[in-house]
């Protein structure tokens, strides 16, 4: 500590002398500034009034808790203000009083941010006094009147400095009178905090080669107009941010912002489909021209704290197409068949999954294939197809070329920003196997890795008709009126056309249903053809011994409530995928997950089921007790004349 000025504590050791005993209690209307005991220039201790002991000497505690807690825990942010609680407690006290300030550090004159009367209750109440120190004026707060008892506690509300300055100090008094009216014997107790300034927030940064299209596989370092990439790095948002979803703004077009970060290409705001901590999808504006592009990541973006990443080149070329690939187990799979199965080697993975057939349709699933014709903007979802402008485009199936009278369709999937659909009717020439799958868009290749399952056609199935019956088996075409039977574990089942409806009903013991959309559900696979006829792909098996073959699963309904441990199925008619089938499930903790197109929509917790669901028109609320409520539902399909 700093000396006295000469003559300093003389003076003020008279002062105390020729107050009045009713004052020397504690200092009834609070200490003069200056005598916390602090390590700053000029300031004092109590016991220059106070005399009987040494400081700390006492059997009393004294303690501050800066926003509820201790001093080392807590970090200031500028601007921000807290409470610093004072607790005293001495059992030798009968009247008690404090004194505090805050300074810049150790050995320092200046002012720390501002104090005043805090908000909460105080065992006696707080005021301000100010003071000289160096060329300026300090703060202290100190008790406006003696707190009576042998314990006290003050509330002072502290404002951070409106910048980092570094550490502060607060110094602390306290005065336990034992009532005597007079100084003596009177103990004083001193304590000194020291808070730090919150770690500044590393800036966002993007990994050496961080930027790819969206597929990732491929590592395609290079971009088009409107397609979708993935910036990979740390400090995208904040570490609380595992994986948000974009949301459309009031122009139903993709936000730019998403949990308070953005994406630039080439200075350009890029629509931002998913942002999570360590990595954000967005999609290349069109705007951000051709050529040589650099990629930006902003946290905070439109405020004054906002930080920018550096900058990774992408180059931007008009086509640049890659194809998204499906399957873990099958590395490579890449295309879809009509019944949104994967066309992958035949698996029993839970999973739909099986080869194409020559003349089957196929439909890939990409980005960067460029601009749709009419053009949209960035971040435009069209809810109709959008073909490419170009007509260059080449499906290869290995060395082999589809010819341009198979392509179905090649252009922009509806009801997504940035994502490319091509579908095409496989010639029935191409030969059964696993085939490399690539396009060719305006004569750039899209990445090698994708791959087409391929299967040989199956013989001609047999045909039972109105006059005769036959055993049931995998591959027969019932015609209306045909029927035929078979024996399921011990149980009489039988598949029968009506020769009026044209329905396909299957009967096994209590099960009978000729709803064609609950026949996988009994066990049984069968398809209606274009003739009338039904071809039988499946026979139901033996139900499982817990679970009888009445069980049928509950259809989801829009108001419909589930609890814990329940779940339910639904066959909707969407915009975008057409009829398609979807699970809900609610775990026995209470946590809903919602699986559909066969593991490609996938989520669990409202935010992120009603981000998936809104595709498609479909929405559930969380009722905060463990049960969930459908509360959107897309209409079912249309039953088949």
């Amino acid at each position: 500590m700093h000396s006295s000025r000469p003559g300093q504590a003389a003076s003020l050791a008279t002062a105390c002398l020729l107050v009045s005993a009713g004052t020397l209690l504690a200092k009834s209307n609070g200490a003069p500034s200056g005598h916390t005991g602090g390590p700053f220039p000029g300031e004092q201790s109590c016991t220059v009034c106070h005399g009987g002991s040494e400081i700390n000497s006492g059997s009393g505690t004294l303690a501050i808790l800066v926003d509820g807690a201790p001093a080392s825990e807590y970090r200031y942010t500028p601007g921000e203000t807290v409470s610093l609680i004072i607790n005293f407690s001495d059992p030798d006290a009968q009247r008690s009083g404090f004194q505090v300030t805050a300074r810049f550090a150790d050995e320092g004159c200046g002012q720390a941010g501002s104090l005043a009367p805090g908000p909460s209750p105080s065992t006696s109440p707080v005021k301000m006094v100010s003071g000289s120190c160096g060329a300026g004026n300090v703060q202290w707060a100190t008790q406006r009147r003696a707190a009576s008892g042998s314990s006290a506690t003050w509330d002072v509300a502290w404002t951070a400095p409106s910048e980092d300055i570094g550490p502060v100090t607060f110094a602390v008094a306290a005065n336990g009178a034992n009532g005597n009216a007079s100084t003596s014997g009177d103990s004083i107790y001193q304590i000194r905090a020291t808070v730090e300034p919150e770690a500044a927030a590393a800036p966002p940064a993007i990994s050496d080669a961080g930027v790819v299209l969206a597929d990732l596989r491929s590592a395609t370092a290079k971009g088009a107009p409107n397609a979708l990439a993935t910036a990979r790095g740390s400090g995208f948002a904040a570490a609380t941010v595992v994986g948000s979803s974009g949301v459309l703004e009031a122009a139903g077009r993709v936000s730019t912002v998403l949990e308070g970060s953005c994406v630039e290409v080439n200075q350009q705001r890029a629509p931002l489909v998913r942002i999570a901590h360590d990595e954000a999808t967005f999609q290349i504006p069109s705007a951000a021209g051709l050529g040589a592009a650099t990629v930006q990541v902003i946290r905070g973006c439109d405020t004054p704290e906002g930080a920018r990443s550096n900058s990774i080149a992408f180059p931007i070329s008009a086509a640049q197409p890659v194809l998204f690939q499906f399957s873990e187990e099958d590395e490579g799979t890449s295309a879809l068949l009509p019944d949104l199965s994967l066309a992958a080697p035949a698996a029993d993975t839970g999973t739909l999954r099986r080869p194409a057939l020559p003349g089957e349709v196929v439909t890939f699933l990409g980005t960067g294939f460029g601009l749709t014709a009419p053009p949209l903007e960035t971040g435009e979802i069209s809810p109709l197809p959008r073909r490419l402008a170009t007509a260059s485009i080449r499906p290869m199936i290995g060395q082999f070329e589809v010819q341009a009278d198979h392509i179905l369709y090649a252009g922009a999937s509806p009801g997504f920003a940035g994502l490319y659909e091509l579908s095409l009717r496989l010639p029935d020439n191409v030969p059964a196997g696993s085939h490399a799958f690539g396009v060719l868009v305006n004569g750039v290749a899209s990445a090698t890795g994708p791959k087409l399952e391929v299967g040989a056609l199956p013989a001609p199935p047999p045909v039972t008709g109105p006059t005769t019956e036959v055993e049931c088996a995998v591959g027969l075409v019932v015609k209306p009126g045909g029927r035929c039977t078979a024996t399921v574990a011990g149980i009489e089942a039988s598949f029968e056309v009506h020769a009026t409806t044209g329905q396909g009903c299957i009967a096994a013991g209590a099960v009978s249903t000729c709803d064609a959309s609950k026949l996988a559900a009994n066990g049984a696979e069968a398809s209606k053809n274009a003739d009338g006829s039904w071809t039988l792909h499946k026979m139901p098996t033996a139900p499982p011994p817990d679970k009888p073959a009445t069980d049928e699963p509950v259809t989801c309904n829009k108001d419909m409530v589930l609890g814990p441990g329940q779940s339910c199925n639904a066959t909707v008619d969407t915009p975008t995928f057409g009829v398609i089938t979807g699970r809900l499930d609610v775990d026995a903790g209470g946590n809903a997950c919602v699986e559909a197109l066969q593991g490609l929509i996938k989520a669990c917790g409202m935010k992120d089921i009603n981000a998936n669901l809104g595709i498609i028109g479909g929405e559930v609320k969380d009722n905060g007790d463990g049960t969930w409520t459908i509360t959107k539902l897309p209409p079912p399909p249309e039953p088949s004349p």
